[in-house]
């Protein structure tokens, strides 16, 4: 009999162990797919981020340059930072008056996350 309740116990107890690394191995995979995402997501962002800063120091020693070519007189510049935004620059009495960033188009957000109406679900 005492044989019986080893072989029971044995049995449930490897089972449990079992399923508990089952969980914790299945956890561990689902935060390092996270993970994977989550760093994805900050590297685009980051490149972004860098291609729009040197577009904007591009545009800005491109002003730099006109400035001094017209030593420092009085001019008005708009240069093209990238396709929806541009540098307005004012120069008057031989300092710079107002430096600008100015849209040029309305801001969309650039999400590319799926949403599905009721047409999708079949409502």
């Amino acid at each position: 009999m005492e044989e019986r309740k080893r072989e029971t116990r044995s049995i449930v107890n490897i089972g449990t162990s079992l399923m508990v690394v089952i969980l914790i191995g299945m956890a561990f995979a689902v935060i390092a797919a996270l993970t994977i995402s989550s760093s994805q997501n900050n590297y685009n962002l980051s490149k972004k981020l860098a291609d729009h800063t040197a577009e904007y120091y591009d545009a800005s020693n491109q002003a730099y340059e006109s400035i001094a070519e017209n030593k420092w007189k009085n001019q008005e510049l708009s240069i093209d930072i990238n396709d929806n935004q541009v540098l307005q620059v004012k120069v008057a009495n031989g300092e710079i008056q107002s430096w600008q960033v100015q849209n040029v188009s309305d801001w969309e957000a650039d999400s590319t996350q799926p949403v599905i109406t009721l047409d999708d679900m079949g409502f």
